[in-house]
């Protein structure tokens, strides 16, 4: 994963501006911190009606359930009694959950436009952790270190546990007064088992429904399990994902702000990583099977990732050593990406966040590295360099590999004799500038084996 603060490419983390006049900054600033201590009243004063209202009506449904019955049994049948109230208290608990997770959100949205605020006019609190910690809005650095669901154990959950508690004791007492009341019995297991089954299963529910309602911009179901995955697997991931995406996402806007062309780049990279990528999911079956062969030495060993698998370990694993643990969560990984990103957005994320060489990351940074400058419109030469590079921190020239994808490459139309005699160019150039390790001889044969397939001869 990324983690270099002042990486160059990755240096803005949040809007900045200037301003000629402090004031109207000022003024912003204040507005937005009464909106942030009004929605916190409104959240708290609207937990604690909550709290009273449904261990009242609670309470009445189940101390009156009888004598309703025995009043209005004549007119209404009671099972038809029963299932009314059951339905009220299920819409009423969620339809107030709902309502708490939008109140949450808005206290959220203001806290971040809070920090926003407060780092447009200049103000940073920097790394006192143990004084104002980065992950409360008191301290915080970067908006997205407040979180719409910072946890059940949090004030967050409040609204949840208590709808949740009185909803399934009244539940559970609905459904045990309807059994009896009807004599309703179960063949394989008792009654009252059933109940607790159905209140458990309600229960549940309604923290899905809660969690769901806080999820992030990028946050998906799929996520929330590949966390639970990873915990169980002792796999860290990142935690902010929020924060990662974005960054991500200004990397390839700094990209596009220098009008650089990555038609090529997208071509190569799609040619040598994963053919079938506007095709799967996240995941190719072919590649995963290929792998699986390679480990079983049935095959030549083969890499089993797609370019949203990388996209995903490069940005969101931490230990990278962990391998078949890494590629169950990458897997998952991969599957969220793809619910939440659209592929542009992938494969775009892909050429300015990857890593080149060590520090090396993106294709801005990629491109002064090897060539020294910022090229408008990589050739197909250039592009195949620069994607053959990727991951090879170790800057050693991968013969065997380049001149088989080079050999592929032209059976299939995609490169011919002009870019491969141009290619040889560029790695004879970066040999030179010792951008790439390898033994004179070794270079020999590689420019001889690709010449060989332009059917231009070697220069004495």
């Amino acid at each position: 994963m990324i983690e270099e603060e002042n990486s160059h490419s990755w240096k803005q983390h949040y809007p900045s501006y200037h301003f000629k006049e402090r004031d109207i900054a000022l003024e912003e600033y204040k507005v937005a911190a009464k909106t942030l201590e009004a929605e916190e009243r409104v959240f708290l004063n609207a937990s604690n009606i909550t709290l009273v209202a449904a261990a009242a009506l609670g309470s009445l449904v189940v101390g009156s359930s009888e004598k309703i019955s025995n009043i209005f049994g004549n007119v209404v049948p009671t099972y038809v009694m029963f299932s009314l109230f059951i339905f009220a208290t299920i819409i009423f608990s969620v339809i107030t959950l709902k309502y708490f997770a939008d109140r949450q959100k808005s206290i959220v949205f203001a806290a971040r436009k809070v920090i926003v605020l407060r780092r447009m006019l200049g103000l940073s609190f920097g790394h006192i952790q143990l004084v104002l910690p980065n992950w409360r809005i008191e301290g915080a650095d970067q908006p997205f270190a407040v979180k719409l669901f910072s946890g059940w154990h949090t004030y967050v959950a409040y609204p949840f546990y208590i709808l949740s508690l009185i909803s399934s004791a009244v539940l559970f007492f609905l459904l045990a007064a309807l059994a009896k009341n009807h004599e309703i019995y179960f063949i394989f297991l008792p009654t009252w088992v059933i109940i607790i089954l159905c209140v458990f299963i309600w229960y549940v529910f309604l923290a899905y429904i809660y969690r769901t309602s806080l999820l992030d911009t990028h946050e998906h179901p799929i996520y929330l399990l590949t966390c639970d995955i990873a915990k169980t697997l002792y796999l860290s991931i990142v935690e902010n994902v929020e924060y990662v995406i974005y960054r991500a996402k200004l990397a390839t806007y700094e990209t596009s702000r220098q009008n650089i062309d990555l038609t090529n780049l997208q071509k190569i990279l799609i040619f040598v990583e994963d053919k079938e990528f506007f095709k799967h999911y996240g995941i190719s079956f072919k590649a995963i099977g290929r792998g699986l062969l390679g480990i079983l030495r049935i095959k030549r060993k083969s890499g089993g990732s797609t370019i949203t698998q990388q996209v995903a370990r490069t940005l969101f694993i931490h230990d990278l050593h962990k391998t078949y643990r890494r590629k169950i969560v990458e897997i998952f990984l991969a599957l969220w990406l793809e619910k939440v990103l659209s592929k542009n957005e992938i494969i775009n994320i892909y050429l300015s966040s990857v890593r080149f060489e060590k520090g090396i990351f993106g294709i801005l940074e990629g491109m002064n590295w090897f060539f020294g400058k910022h090229i408008k419109e990589p050739s197909l030469a250039e592009s195949f360099f620069l994607i053959e590079r990727v991951s090879n921190i170790r800057s050693k020239l991968l013969s065997n590999k380049i001149i088989q994808t080079v050999k592929t490459a032209k059976e299939k139309g995609l490169m011919h004799e002009n870019d491969i005699i141009e290619l040889v160019k560029i790695y004879a150039q970066a040999i030179k500038n010792k951008k790439i390790y390898t033994q004179n001889e070794e270079f020999e044969n590689m420019r001889n084996m690709l010449l060989k397939i332009t059917n231009t001869k070697a220069p004495k």
